[in-house]
């Protein structure tokens, strides 16, 4: 199978992790009869220095010529101060890129590595086997919202509206990721308070998981601040988590926590009509240690691995990269973010070129 793939390296660690990632994708390709036609791109400030705009034309020319993106980082801090807040990457190119190209499902999975426990805030007992996939919607609710406020100051408004058929859309991804996997999935809303939108997103997924044949997934729902609590003291209970934008958005970056690293996690934005989709790893750009060779690349290692899972539809493929990655954990190699102060010697420190030629050699 062949697809074209744009690589939007970006600022930061971006280009780094980049640039170590493809040699694994073409690897992988190759042993399973894939190819990739790659695309180049420029997005964020590296697009600025050369355009003048962090989401220039020629970009979005090139996104729309290709079936997905494998995306580096965006945003620089000392800059943002220097452009006009419209300007800025995350305004310019990342939420208009969701809108644009119908990123309405992310999938953020998050695991706790076996031998990495230590990292987690989490006791022993509680870390162990945690494997969390959040199902966040991207395109609605409060973040798309009418927003208005009292010219003198007095009161502000952001609305969070959702339709039903974007609630459906997500549900049902949820539930047929839930068939797949046999895992349980459970539905976060706030319907206890939130009369309307709380208690109409609970409803939405009700109905569907009753009349849309999905009476062999188990699903559950679950008040936000519970869930919020449950994170850390029940961890395990928990596979598919189905959200909305915000509490997504939250939840996911607390339940980031949990594995010890962004370093570590990938993440997937999908399209579920016409299957495009971006992947990117979980952190920022990092630029304080952008080309020091000390940037984690595992977590757009793990994006590729979601390339090959939803674009190429190879699930084989998909574990190959993923199954590697906890072999080069299990030898005891890690980058710095994780590593603990009074490691032992068993440990092997990398940089980022380091650990992506040991999970190379793995495949």
């Amino acid at each position: 199978m062949n697809k074209k793939i744009l690589c939007l390296a970006g600022d930061g660690i971006g280009p780094e992790i980049m640039a170590v990632t493809k040699p694994i994708v073409e690897k992988v390709c190759q042993k399973y009869g894939h190819s990739v036609e790659w695309y180049e791109g420029l997005i964020g400030y590296a697009a600025y220095d050369v355009h003048n705009d962090t989401m220039p034309e020629e970009t979005w020319a090139k996104v729309k010529e290709t079936e997905g993106v494998l995306f580096g980082a965006v945003g620089l801090p000392d800059r943002d101060e220097q452009v006009e807040a419209m300007m800025r990457p995350e305004k310019r190119a990342l939420l208009p890129l969701r809108k644009e190209m119908g990123l309405s499902i992310n999938i953020r999975p998050i695991t706790i590595y076996e031998g990495l426990e230590s990292l987690s805030p989490l006791n022993e007992n509680l870390s162990k086997g945690v494997q969390l996939t959040f199902l966040r919607e991207l395109n609605s609710g409060m973040y798309f919202g009418k927003r208005d406020k009292d010219p003198d100051g007095n009161w502000a408004s952001d609305e969070c509206y959702y339709a039903k058929d974007e609630v459906e859309r997500i549900a049902k991804f949820a539930f047929e990721l839930g068939r797949q996997t046999g895992q349980k999935v459970t539905s976060i809303d706030k319907a206890n308070v939130l009369g309307a939108i709380g208690l109409f997103w609970r409803e939405v997924v009700t109905n569907l998981h009753a009349k849309g044949s999905y009476s062999d997934v188990e699903l559950e729902h679950c008040l936000v601040d519970a869930f919020n609590l449950y994170l850390f003291t029940k961890p395990n209970q928990f596979r598919i988590v189905l959200t909305s934008n915000m509490f997504g958005d939250i939840l996911s970056d607390g339940a980031a926590g949990l594995a010890g690293s962004l370093g570590l996690l990938p993440s997937a934005s999908i399209n579920p009509d016409n299957g495009f989709c971006l992947y990117e790893p979980s952190g920022g750009s990092a630029p304080d240690i952008a080309g020091k060779d000390l940037a984690n690349p595992i977590a757009m290692i793990l994006s590729a691995a979601l390339l090959f899972r939803h674009t190429f539809k190879d699930e084989a493929a998909a574990k190959e990269i993923e199954n590697a990655v906890q072999k080069v954990l299990g030898q005891g190699v890690r980058t710095k973010d994780l590593v603990l102060n009074g490691q032992d010697d068993s440990v092997t420190i990398v940089g980022t070129s380091g650990m992506a030629e040991k999970i190379l050699a793995e495949i």
